[in-house]
């Protein structure tokens, strides 16, 4: 006797251990279930994001990724642990899928082998990854016939060779990974000892040689011999402007020629140039450096122009900055400049508002640049002609409809009278709020008022008055800043910034694309911006160029600026190029020969192979596990249909060793819901319409190889309190419905996904529309293809669910071999009418509670 108790023992210990692996692959399946969900709420945000009704930026596409493979990862772990090693093929389509998303992302490009110099002329914006864009964008009106310098750029490549044979690489990755950017003093110190690797290192020969040679051919046969260096990196003016990021030197002659090359690489490392991409989420290492040798225009005027008002874009308007001079003062928000306004309809001057330019920057023969007084008489004269304001905006509208989108352009005209285009670049458009009415103002007490809106927007907080760079590491957070003008290294700060002021500067400075990058209010051009109260609270009224006494949060809430990207097309279509390797299903029937780990080109296909996939694996556990007798139940009911429970949260020895439970005993609050509804309606025994040929097709297409019906299988239910899969065999059609009923709306959902039938393929067609006629009147959301069905709804309370439910469990007995009734249209809609009013729903909305 001793041998068969322990035999038994034997027995009850594998049972035991079989269980606790169903309940283990339950957990794995439930987190599985749960992560796939996740996945597709980000998914489907992301695609409602693609269709340019909402506003994001690029740091929303690199987080939603990032979620999308953290969960897409775990859903293969998970599916691995369910299925074991069949699964493995998931990973290699995983990094196969990702890498190509990578490919999409900006400054994700492999630095390609180039010439260390190409000429302007052999340059197209196609080129960008190779010379960055301001170089390839200087090729590609060149192409279009625009006037602009000769020239030529220094590649990417030769960036990376520098970089290379000077073994920089690791050393300026260990101190930018180590970099806090929020305290201006480390950024300041990392900075420092980055230019300096840079700006200390050789450049070799060879990379040299081939610069001097491209400079001599440039100017071979002319009279000038000087140029001006300026940054074309990788990824700038493209997504992300890095506007005034790094260094131009004007007005170079051959001897500085090496020396200014290796000063404009190291630009790349200023301070705010750190803190720009940093702050993006922008790799360092793959932002090359590329540069632009170009011939330098003697300006005599030089300027900006918008293809629309950046602040005002429905006001018609070609906006033209221009100032005396070369344009650095302009850029840099030393000058506030002359403004013009052209028509984009017919091209006439609509408007000039005049400045007062005290001051020019000059490019003298002997080389670098002077500031000169303007001479009183000119001061305040316009420092373009109608003429030339004419000419330019043609040129901008060309170049905008080129472009497909709002450009921002650089211009100059030399001493000839000569207009030259330096650059191009989409323009970022910052729109005011559109509110019902205007925040009532008329109690707050106005401290100034005036100036140029360079950004929109209200902010409110204590006034910190910044003269230098100096004075950024104490910059508190939630400040108004206030300094003599916009420079470029107020980026550092701005991150905690409710608001800029400056006493100087114009909407087309670099700062003033910054800051539009941003989103932070700003107002500049107000002379007596010093005279605020250091420490004091105020709000800054962007919108409406005023600046109250004390903080206004409401204003600021009503002032949020609607910042529409600098390129909707641009921002839009990375998301797009993003999502052809995310969002596309292509695995949809799981039938199908190539329903299988290799065919999955997207995420998506590996979730929903996965999700599929799972289930399999569920239902192949509860039939396959060892003495699953013990834990496995059968329905009893009058319904002849063979049903399989598996518990999954519940120690089945409670039932006492039964191999049957009745309907009164299901525990499963969402599949009591499903049965209850079932049991409504009785168990079709014939076609509904008598449709005796029908029959027999159905009942020849329905017998297997050994010549039994398909619906002898039987059916099974995996089941929790709050959750339930059940796959059912009605006949000759299968349907699954996954559901969760908890007390949080978020988590709640009802999928169903129906296919096949007995009948002819139009006939199953007809009931799958009416099936989604009446869903869509229970607020499900429908995917239907020939005769598969996927609906859902999701985000309902727990009464919903068990509704709609109740309503599915009818559905899918009023249904059951219907499609041989449906020989045409007019039955087809009659059945649909007909269920429709039984089933309570005339009047039904979409949605749920």
């Amino acid at each position: 006797m001793k041998w068969l108790r322990n035999v038994f023992r034997s027995g009850q210990e594998e049972a035991h251990a079989s269980l606790r692996a169903l309940h283990e692959k339950f957990s794995d399946f439930l987190t599985l279930l749960e992560t796939n969900n996740h996945v597709l709420k980000i998914i489907s945000d992301m695609e409602e994001k693609s269709q340019g009704e909402y506003l994001f930026d690029i740091n929303y596409i690199r987080s939603s990724l990032a979620e999308v493979r953290i969960g897409v990862r775990e859903i293969i772990d998970k599916m691995i642990a369910l299925g074991g090693e069949p699964y493995e093929a998931l990973r290699e389509q995983y990094a196969a899928i990702d890498a190509e998303i990578e490919k999409a992302l900006p400054g994700n490009r492999r630095i390609e082998r180039d010439d260390f110099t190409i000429p302007f002329d052999k340059l197209g914006r196609e080129r960008a990854s190779s010379v960055g864009s301001k170089n390839a964008q200087l090729g590609e009106m060149r192409k279009l016939g625009l006037p602009t310098p000769d020239g030529f750029a220094i590649s990417a490549w030769a960036y990376k060779y520098f970089v290379d044979a000077n073994s920089l690489q690791a050393r300026i990755s260990k101190r930018i990974e180590s970099l806090d950017i929020k305290h201006y003093s480390d950024l300041m110190r990392v900075s420092e000892e980055i230019r300096a690797l840079v700006v200390s290192s050789p450049v070799p020969d060879e990379l040299a040689e081939a610069i001097q040679k491209s400079y001599s051919e440039l100017f071979k046969g002319t009279s000038s011999r000087r140029f001006s260096l300026r940054s074309s990196a990788i990824g700038e003016d493209t997504l992300f402007s890095f506007a005034g990021q790094y260094a131009t030197f004007l007005n170079v002659g051959e001897d500085e020629l090496i020396a200014r090359y290796r000063e404009v690489l190291a630009s790349k490392f200023t301070p705010q140039a750190i803190y720009y991409f940093l702050s993006h989420s922008l790799t360092e290492s793959e932002l090359a450096m590329s540069v632009g040798c170009v011939e330098m225009v003697d300006a005599a005027s030089s300027g900006v122009v918008y293809t629309r008002d950046p602040v005002k874009p429905e006001n018609g308007c070609v906006l033209i900055n221009s100032i005396f001079g070369l344009g650095k003062y302009l850029v840099d928000g030393t000058l506030s400049p002359d403004v013009f306004c052209v028509s984009r309809d017919d091209k006439t001057l609509r408007e000039s508002r005049l400045a007062k330019k005290t001051v020019r920057l000059t490019a003298p023969a002997q080389g670098g640049t002077v500031e000169e007084c303007v001479p009183d008489s000119m001061q305040q004269t316009a420092s373009l002609t109608e003429e030339q304001a004419t000419l330019l905006a043609d040129f901008a509208l060309r170049l905008e409809k080129h472009y497909g989108g709002p450009q921002d352009i650089e211009w100059a005209i030399d001493h000839e009278g000569k207009l030259f285009l330096l650059q191009t670049r989409p323009l970022r458009i910052v729109s005011p709020r559109t509110t019902a009415a205007p925040p009532d103002v008329s109690g707050f007490r106005l401290l100034m008022a005036g100036g140029t809106v360079v950004c929109p927007g209200a902010g409110s907080g204590p006034v910190f008055h910044v003269a230098s760079t100096q004075d950024l590491a104490k910059v508190p957070d939630g400040a108004v800043l206030v300094a003599p003008h916009p420079f470029p290294g107020l980026i550092t700060a701005i991150g905690r910034a409710n608001a800029l002021v400056a006493r100087t500067g114009s909407v087309a400075s670099h700062m003033a694309t910054i800051a539009r990058e941003y989103c932070i209010p700003t107002l500049v051009g107000l002379e007596d911006a010093g005279a605020l109260p250091a420490g004091e609270s105020v709000t800054v009224d962007a919108t409406g160029a005023a600046i109250y006494a004390g903080a206004h949060p409401e204003l600021a809430m009503a002032r949020r600026p609607e910042c529409e990207l600098f390129d909707d097309t641009a921002i839009i279509g990375l998301l797009n190029k993003t999502l052809i390797h995310i969002s596309p299903l292509n695995l949809v029937h799981p039938g199908d020969s190539d329903f299988i780990p290799q065919s999955c080109r997207t995420f998506h296909d590996i979730t929903r192979f996965a999700h599929q996939k799972a289930m399999e694996e569920m239902f192949s556990t509860g039939k396959d596990v060892k003495h699953k007798e013990r834990f496995s139940l059968r329905l009893k009911s009058d319904i002849p249909l063979q049903l399989n429970i598996i518990y999954v949260d519940q120690d089945f020895s409670q039932y006492g060793g039964k191999s049957q439970i009745g309907e009164n005993e299901i525990e499963s609050i969402p599949m009591k819901a499903f049965w209850d509804g079932f049991r409504k309606e009785k168990w079709p025994v014939r076609p509904p319409s008598g449709d005796f040929k029908g029959f027999v097709t159905v009942m020849t297409s329905g017998m297997t190889a050994q010549g039994q019906p398909e619906f002898s299988e039987n059916s099974f239910a995996v089941l929790s309190k709050e959750y339930m899969i059940l796959s059912l065999r009605m006949g000759f059609h299968f349907t699954t419905i996954e559901a969760m009923c908890t007390q949080e709306p978020s988590k709640n959902y009802i999928r169903m996904k129906y296919k096949d039938g007995g009948a002819s393929i139009d006939r199953r067609v007809r009931r799958i529309k009416l099936i989604v006629d009446v869903l869509s009147k229970m607020g499900f959301e429908n995917s239907s293809k020939g005769d598969f069905l996927d609906a859902m709804i999701s985000y309902i309370g727990a009464d919903t669910v068990c509704e709609k439910l109740r309503l599915l469990g009818r559905i899918n007995m009023m249904t059951k071999q219907l499609d041989m009734a449906l020989s045409n249209d007019a039955i087809a809609e009659w059945y649909t009418r007909d269920y429709i009013k039984k089933l309570g729903l005339q009047d039904a909305k979409d949605g749920g509670s």
